[in-house]
């Protein structure tokens, strides 16, 4: 090989191991950057605050919050970073940010479909949380260890699941492995009233639907130990293509025994 072409390949190799070197450092300040950056609540005012220090006030996004036992052992503020939705937060990552009752941070869940999340529903002592998604009326629920921020369960159902108690919650499940309906609206499935015992990782069925029988939960009283049911009911399964010929029952249920 002659001088010329030694040199112009030791050039070359000089150049990819410049950029490359650069390369590295470029992606490394970047994570460094994204890393360092966070937001933080301040009397239900969200800022921004970037890797270099300089804070920006985010406006447009609704801070949640939940009590625990009423409010008497504190509480958690909640919001979510969408990135896509607001142009404030743009290069941030995607997730839901915590907080105690005194605005300090408890920490941040990474969450990609952080904006499909319409509410989270905490259970009555704070240590668990499901994530109630999506944007139609079947929705998918995400059952969360709230301090160790570990996905345990996931649902597909419909309405607001309800904490019966510190580890039991009751909602409307739609059967995923029923055959479909007729139906005159977009939704052609059975629906079940259950509860989700946490302490035993299983699902206790409340009210289960069969082909001329939908169950929907609406509400549960305490006082009585009950689930308030809507009970929808045709004569015969050609039935549920024809509104009309839908008949609404309310009933209860006592809550099933814990496991």
């Amino acid at each position: 090989m002659s001088f010329a072409r030694k040199f112009t390949w030791a050039f070359v190799f000089c150049v990819f191991c410049a950029v490359a070197v650069l390369f590295c450092f470029v992606a490394e300040s970047r994570a460094a950057q994204k890393k360092q950056e966070k937001y933080v609540l301040e009397k239900e005012t969200i800022y921004r605050v970037k890797a270099d220090g300089k804070r920006q006030k985010i406006e447009d996004v609704d801070v949640m919050a939940f009590g625990i036992n009423g409010g008497a052992d504190g509480g958690i503020f909640w919001f979510i970073v969408d990135p896509e939705a607001n142009e404030a937060m743009e290069g941030s990552e995607s997730g839901i940010y915590f907080f105690d009752d005194k605005d300090k941070p408890l920490f941040f869940l990474p969450y990609e479909d952080a904006s499909m999340v319409s509410n989270i529903l905490f259970s009555p002592d704070g240590k668990q949380m499901v994530l109630d998604e999506g944007s139609w009326v079947v929705r998918d629920y995400s059952l969360f260890d709230f301090k160790k921020t570990e996905g345990k369960a996931t649902f597909t159902g419909m309405t607001e699941p309800i904490w019966l108690d510190p580890h039991r919650f009751a909602f409307t499940m739609v059967e995923s492995d029923a055959e479909p309906r007729p139906s005159a609206t977009d939704f052609d499935g059975w629906t079940s009233v259950v509860v989700y015992d946490t302490a035993v990782e299983e699902i206790v069925p409340v009210m289960k639907a069969t082909k001329t029988k939908n169950y929907m939960l609406t509400g549960a009283d305490w006082d009585n130990d009950e689930l308030q049911i809507t009970e929808t009911s045709v004569k015969k399964w050609e039935d549920w293509g024809d509104p009309e010929k839908h008949q609404d029952k309310e009933i209860t249920e006592p809550f099933p025994a814990a496991g």
